[in-house]
């Protein structure tokens, strides 16, 4: 009895030196990690948020359900971010923001990441005690390990800033559950208040956590069924049993109404607006994105039944949690009737919540990583197998033979996640292969994990702080490269065009292969990039060095629109030929992106802008027009619109020099607008009757138009004015072949 007692003290204090070890560790390395995809739509969510609660104004509390009972698509404008981000709670984000006020000398984002990762701390902590809870100090003591070592969750516990919030709270709730199991029949009033706290703050952060007040009446309920069942119900005791369900109800319903304390938007109605958010939360397209799983790009609408239950159970689960799963039965193996129902609990926090997502197919997406919540318990369970593994083996020499394989496996995603840190959350199972398993047949880095690995690199290798290069991604949010901005990195970050040649550097994500479907390396040369970001020799993030070849990107783009024809790749061909200083190549690829989008207002504003460049000043106004038309309150195609207008006016009055007049002429010709071309030459000629150039210009104008007699008219009158006009002589050359032909 004393050596058990001693060797419980033994793993109680290693429990505690572990936790220990790994909060201050856990917080020393939340600086290395950038801010994944999402994290400005919820930072500035976390903005609004705290703007409602300082009353400045009132956007937090506006309801993200539209006049005709739709969720308001977050992806379309601000104005829909601003109201369809209401649909979640926030906590986090309010928390964070309102902690940064005392410490704004900290960049934001990575004082979230520091935030993180003390919750990320605080969700391993109580999955290590509700391993406690379901056996002793030593299953704690595992399950406190087991999890730890799943890198996924590792890794996105330092700036995750909705998942793992939200999983923290979901293990908190279920640990105050199984403690309320064993103090039953009490309900004292320090777990009513972690209760209500818990369960509130989960269904804030994401509303699926409503379903913890289920699970909270319904352990109370199977605890009084077990307690009278021994009886058959014979001997209850009404008094207490109504005072107990009472009690339990009114926890719940103090927990749904704790949900409007930290969320404007549920104020505007406690009772209904919690309930309405979770049954239109299957409508959220903001997040909706083209996955690739099992070799195959698919919408996240469109993943199959089984989506999540692969990316959670098996894709991204080490070997000791894994194989643990198979071993959870034996955890009902001699055990008393209460511990069961506290693990039957623990199991049932996992399998619910994965049935659920199985009948409503809800938006899948980026590995399943919002539902990561419902495999911990699973974890938990699976530590609890091990341990109880070790108790029903007779012989310690395999009992030790059983715990070194187990440590063995363990070593496996250590050594990952010291080798490849910070890019813990990459992780891939030895099931599927690993990190080359999972390329080409499963999306490894849609969150943008490797690129603050990338922006380091390039810090370290090119920066310079005197004449910093510039720097641009052009996948996904900004944020994750340019979250340092203002900060004297040595670089200079830029948003640029796909096919801008601006840039020294681009960091290119691996999931920038979802644009062309058939091919994962299509969007970068390897003759170009510099470095690679890699993980078992994959590479997963790529740097490329601009060696700004502008033909050969103009090149490559036409060749993508012969196969891929598209508004916004002709609008960036534009783009490109206006930089190589083909205006003419630059107008006629405007043309083809608004004819695919006739609301593409950008096209028209640039095809505005360009028209003024070029002197063409009635197709500019009207090219600006159409685009206030579709966007009205569009800055730079007002200005536009005015530099039209004046060029109008400044040839309605004839105040054009003789060069613009020829400028006009020769644009119109090159656009194939003769008759235009030929009444901006007789504008010239009004002002310098006398040119040679203008009357060549006519001639070679009426000669496209077919008119051979007036091109030779006018070819003899160049001719005359200047006789030695070799080019008017080809042309009255070529006028009078022509006519010939025709005549003959």
């Amino acid at each position: 009895m004393e050596f058990v007692l001693k060797k419980m003290m033994n793993c109680r204090n290693g429990f505690i030196l572990s936790a220990f070890v790994i909060g201050l560790t856990m917080m020393f390395l939340s600086k290395d990690y950038g801010p994944l995809e999402d994290a400005k739509i919820h930072q500035d969510h976390g903005v609004r948020l705290l703007n409602y609660f300082k009353g400045i104004d009132d956007v937090a509390s506006l309801s993200p359900i539209d006049e005709k009972g739709n969720y308001i698509d977050v992806a379309l404008s601000q104005e829909h971010e601003n109201r369809g981000m209401n649909g979640f709670g926030g906590f986090f984000d309010l928390f964070t923001n309102f902690l940064h006020q005392f410490f704004d000398f900290y960049n934001i984002y990575a004082f979230k990441n520091l935030i993180n990762s003390i919750f990320g701390f605080l969700l391993f902590l109580f999955c290590g005690l509700i391993g406690r809870e379901i056996g002793d100090w030593r299953s704690g003591l595992l399950a406190l390990l087991f999890v730890v070592l799943c890198p996924v969750f590792f890794g996105y516990s330092m700036n995750n800033p909705k998942d793992i919030p939200a999983a923290a709270f979901y293990m908190f709730s279920l640990f105050h559950i199984i403690k309320l199991l064993k103090e039953l029949p009490v309900i004292t009033l320090k777990r009513a208040i972690f209760l209500i706290l818990n369960i509130s703050l989960l269904i804030n952060i994401r509303v699926i956590g409503l379903m913890v007040i289920g699970y909270l009446v319904l352990a109370v309920f199977l605890w009084w069924c077990l307690q009278n069942y021994e009886s058959r119900f014979k001997e209850v005791q009404r008094k207490e049993t109504l005072l107990l369900f009472a009690k339990t109800i009114g926890i719940s319903i103090l927990s749904y109404l704790a949900v409007s304390i930290f969320w404007p938007h549920v104020q505007t109605n406690p009772l209904k607006a919690p309930v309405e958010i979770l049954f239109k939360m299957g409508e959220f397209r903001g997040f909706e994105n083209l996955q690739l799983f099992e070799g195959v790009w698919k919408s996240s609408f469109d993943m199959p039944w089984y989506y999540a239950i692969k990316n959670l159970f098996i894709i991204m689960m080490p070997l000791h949690a894994f194989l643990g799963f198979f071993l959870i039965p034996i955890l009902y193996f001699r055990n008393s009737k209460q511990n069961i129902l506290r693990l039957t609990m623990v199991l049932f926090a996992s399998v619910f919540p994965m049935i659920l997502i199985i009948i409503a197919n809800p938006n899948s997406h980026d590995g399943s990583r919002q539902f990561m919540f419902l495999v911990l318990p699973m974890v938990i369970l699976s530590a609890a197998s091990w341990c109880k593994l070790f108790t029903i083996i007779p012989a310690k020499n395999i009992v030790r033979a059983v715990f070194v394989f187990v440590v063995f496996l363990m070593l496996q995603p250590l050594k990952f996640m010291i080798q490849y840190h910070p890019l813990q959350a990459l992780y891939f199972s030895p099931i599927i292969g690993g990190v080359s398993g999972a390329f080409g047949n499963y999306e490894i880095d849609y969150y943008g994990v490797a690129v603050k690995s990338a922006v380091d690199w390039l810090e370290e290798n090119v920066g310079d702080k005197d004449n910093p290069p510039k720097v641009r991604m052009y996948y996904g949010s900004q944020t994750k490269l340019d979250y340092q901005e203002g900060e004297k990195t040595g670089l200079y970050y830029m948003k640029d065009r796909r096919y801008s040649l601006e840039w020294d550097y681009s960091i290119v994500m691996l999931a920038e292969g979802k644009y062309e479907k058939d091919h994962l390396n299509v969007n970068w040369s390897k003759d170009h990039t510099v470095h690679e970001i890699k993980i078992d020799d994959i590479p997963v993030c790529f740097i490329i060095k601009n060696h700004k070849n502008l033909g050969k990107h103009i090149v490559e783009l036409r060749e993508k629109l012969k196969k891929k024809p598209s508004s916004n790749s002709f609008g960036q061909l534009a783009l490109l030929e206006y930089d190589n200083k083909n205006y003419i190549n630059s107008v006629n690829a405007l043309k083809e992106a608004v004819r695919l989008d006739p609301n593409n207002y950008i096209a028209f504003n640039n095809l505005c802008s360009i028209y003024n460049n070029l002197l063409l000043f009635d197709e500019a106004k009207l090219a600006c027009e159409k685009a206030l038309l579709i966007k009205s309150n569009m800055e730079l195609a007002k200005n536009n619109l005015r530099n039209s207008n004046d060029g109008i006016q400044r040839r309605k009055t004839k105040n054009l020099t003789i060069k613009e007049y020829n400028f006009i002429s020769d644009n119109y010709y090159k656009l194939g607008n003769q008759r235009k071309s030929i009444v901006a030459t007789e504008e010239l000629l009004e002002k310098d009757p006398e040119n040679p150039i203008a009357y060549n210009n006519l001639c070679t104008s009426y000669n496209r138009l077919g008119q051979y007699k007036k091109a030779i008219k006018f070819c003899e009158i160049a001719i005359k004015l200047a006789p030695n006009f070799q080019m008017a002589k080809n042309n009255l050359k070529w006028a009078k072949e022509s006519l010939k032909e025709a005549e003959n």
